[in-house]
């Protein structure tokens, strides 16, 4: 009898337990990346600092930037053997914000 009553109370116990883990909410996060567009064939636009600032405002908070795009052309005129390179880097930015409560 009393190894019954004991087994009930872990039983009880226990699902209490689960039913406490279950209500409390974890938050966790949203997470948005924000690229460099292509304009045409081989033809970026850097991100507009703009809705980066937009971003911002909304509660979103910026915890990388990595370039995303490396583009190397040659520049000057066609006499100039060889012609110099030039590389243009596009970042890539991420942010992440706490869930909203449902």
């Amino acid at each position: 009898m009393k190894r019954a009553v004991v087994l009930g109370s872990i039983a009880v116990a226990a699902g209490l337990v689960l039913v406490a883990q279950q209500r409390i909410e974890r938050p966790g996060y949203e997470v948005r990346s924000v690229l460099p567009r292509e304009t045409s064939p081989a033809q970026y636009r850097q991100v507009d600092q703009i809705e980066l600032q937009t971003l911002a405002d909304q509660g979103w908070e910026l915890v990388a930037v990595v370039p995303y795009i490396y583009k190397n052309e040659e520049r000057g005129t066609p006499d100039l053997a060889p012609r110099p390179m030039v590389t243009q880097t596009y970042p890539a930015y991420f942010f992440k914000r706490p869930k909203l409560a449902r």
